[in-house]
């Protein structure tokens, strides 16, 4: 008893310092100074300082998100990195959830505290509510807390279908630009990527770069748009004068419709390119864009008009060809500068639109932009546009000529030319088509109409049959049309030519008669008949007879389906190669046939074939083969 007094005065008397203690019989003892600071570096620890709580999260994020009411099933991983804690069992509080968690004992070592290096596995599940569908997104922002310490903040964000969801896609084609009026074509499809069906139309487009960025619909107006499902279409953007001063050009797009919110906005950019070289002297091969005429492609390559119309006969009015068609441009840059395609394009009208607010915007010359759109101006109608036209100064439509102070104005001309292909320029049978076309040109000064061209030819028609539809010529221009004539048996039997002459009218004004032949080709055929072998020796015994017909006439053959009449070896005609052939001047076509010797055929010395070709309206003359007999 007495040492431990004496030890509760020893340590009462630290705790002084200063203070000075008697012990036992009276003695004053005075602590080293070295223990005193001992005591005094000695601190408390806090908790945070004892404990540190690792958190991290996991959820399935295969699986799609999509319903109100289905469970997102979170893991939440508790991981005690350090505990120099009181040997108590923990408290354990989530903030930002409520998961589910094992007992302390049936983790680690199985005991009530939670060890260094233990974890446990809590699960929480999340049912979705229709505000998680509408944002796309679910998350969850996670904290635990243990022995009053709190881990890191977990945040876990998945995410989900919304019930109503619109997506765009926009692409350009081509995807740069190089020339004012050049056509960019943007193509869109818009998907519902939503879980519920959309519907109904119409879904909408709204782009900045087309229709003064108004909407316009995008597919049937009907449309219905199961989960998954798509609809497509494209609109045209004109480059303009402003696009060539930038290096790109960039547009943005939204789709709207069948009740869901507009998609978010995709931009495009399209950029600035140098244009494609074209060689003086050259023809070429032009595709049609969509609002240009052949005269007016002619003249964006700077080749001769006349020229290019003759150079394709396949189209039958060369006044309208459609989009996507092959032509041919001869000798570009014969006749004044390469430009470089499209030709023309389109231009929807506005309220508050003129002739010359649209001429100066695409820099077309005014008067052949109102003559090529009959100079009827309506908003919402789409007009033609004449690119590289500027400096024609044609006039307009009811203008009067300009004239210059000081200058000598010559006196207007009024003149109409007419020009005559024949296709094909010969004939050989009757039933056959000679297709003319009829070019009228404006040849004079003054504008000429409105009015009904027409063509005068006494070898098509007993009268005057009208040639395009009811138009205005500016100088220089032009109206085409075709008509056809059949040859007839007569003709055939006793003419070696025939002739048109054909004469122009309109604008109060007729053409010179043009005077156009139609010779008569020679039309011939040859057989050459072979056999093989050329003797026969029993009954059973095969000849194999090689027909071969040659057209030797100046004129092509067909289609047809040539034959050959040999009653040796058949008593119906042989038909001889494919149907629907045509035998060009100097080509041939074959076929074989079989006989077979009969034993009547073996008591004669020699068998005869008799055999004819014919097809394309022409028999060529007989041939006789003779087989002997060995």
């Amino acid at each position: 008893m007495k040492n431990f007094y004496r030890l509760f005065l020893l340590f009462n008397c630290l705790s002084l310092v200063l203070s000075s203690c008697t012990i036992g019989g009276g003695a004053t003892e005075v602590p080293a100074e070295s223990q005193i600071q001992i005591l005094q570096a000695t601190a408390t620890l806090s908790l945070t300082d004892k404990v540190a709580i690792e958190l991290s999260a996991q959820v399935d994020t295969t699986t799609q998100y999509n319903t109100v009411g289905q469970i997102v099933k979170f893991k939440y991983i508790v991981r005690m990195a350090k505990n120099d804690s009181a040997d108590i069992q923990p408290n354990i509080a989530f903030t930002g959830a409520t998961p589910a968690c094992p007992s302390i004992n049936s983790i680690g070592n199985l005991n009530d505290r939670f060890d260094a290096g233990e974890s446990m596995e809590c699960t929480f599940d999340y049912p979705l509510t229709q505000a998680d569908l509408d944002k796309a997104s679910v998350s969850n922002v996670v904290t635990v807390n243990i022995y009053t310490v709190n881990s890191n903040t977990v945040t876990t964000t998945v995410p989900t279908v919304p019930s109503k969801l619109l997506t765009l896609t926009k692409v350009a084609d081509p995807a740069s630009y190089y020339q004012v009026g050049q056509s960019i074509k943007f193509n869109y499809t818009i998907k519902n990527s939503g879980s519920n069906q959309l519907s109904p139309g119409p879904f909408t487009i709204t782009d900045s770069g087309i229709n003064n960025n108004t909407p316009f619909n995008c597919g049937d107006a009907n449309a219905i748009l199961a989960p998954g499902a798509t609809l497509t279409c494209s609109a045209t953007y004109t480059v303009t004068s402003a696009d060539m001063n930038a290096a790109s050009v960039a547009t943005v797009a939204t789709a709207a419709g069948g009740g869901a919110n507009p998609s978010a906005q995709v931009s495009v950019t399209i950029n600035k390119t140098s244009p494609p070289a074209l060689t003086t002297g050259s023809t070429i091969q032009h595709k049609v864009s969509k609002g240009e005429w052949l005269w007016q492609i002619a003249r964006c390559y700077g080749a001769d008009p006349a020229k290019t119309v003759a150079a394709n006969p396949q189209i039958p009015n060369p006044a309208k060809i459609k989009e996507g068609m092959i032509v041919t441009v001869p000798n570009i840059g014969s006749n004044g500068k390469i430009n470089t395609p499209p030709c023309a394009g389109l231009h929807l009208v506005q309220s508050g639109d003129t002739w010359s607010s649209i001429a100066t915007k695409y820099n077309v010359d005014l008067g052949l932009l109102q003559i090529a759109n009959g100079n009827l101006l309506t908003p919402g109608k789409e007009i033609k546009i004449p690119f590289y036209t500027f400096g024609l100064n044609l006039p307009t439509p009811g203008a009067s000529p300009i004239i210059t102070p000081g200058a000598t104005t010559p006196a207007p001309s009024s003149s109409l030319t007419l020009t005559v292909t024949a296709s094909p320029n010969t004939y050989s049978q009757a039933g056959q088509a000679i297709t003319f076309t009829y070019t009228i040109k404006n040849s004079g000064t003054t504008t000429l109409g409105p009015d009904q061209f027409r063509v005068t030819d006494g070898l098509v028609s007993a009268g005057a049959f009208d040639c395009g539809q009811r138009t205005t010529l500016s100088p220089g221009a032009t109206t085409f049309c075709t008509a056809t004539y059949t040859i007839t048996q007569d003709v055939v039997d006793n003419a070696s030519a025939v002739t048109s002459n054909a004469s122009a009218s309109g604008g109060g004004i007729t053409s010179p008669a043009v005077v156009t032949t139609i010779t008569k080709a020679v039309s011939s055929l040859t057989l050459t008949v072979s056999a093989n072998p050329t003797t026969y020796n029993q009954a059973g015994q095969t000849i194999t007879f090689t027909y071969t017909i040659k057209n030797s006439g100046t004129t092509a053959l067909g289609p047809d389906q040539f034959k050959v009449t040999d009653g040796l070896v058949s008593t119906t005609p042989i038909n001889c190669g494919n149907a629907g052939t045509t035998l060009a001047p100097g080509t041939t076509t074959f076929c074989n046939a079989n006989l077979t010797i009969t034993q009547d055929m073996l008591a004669a010395n020699a068998i005869t074939s008799n055999a004819t070709a014919s097809g394309g309206g022409v028999t060529s003359p007989a041939v006789v083969t003779t087989i002997t007999k060995q």
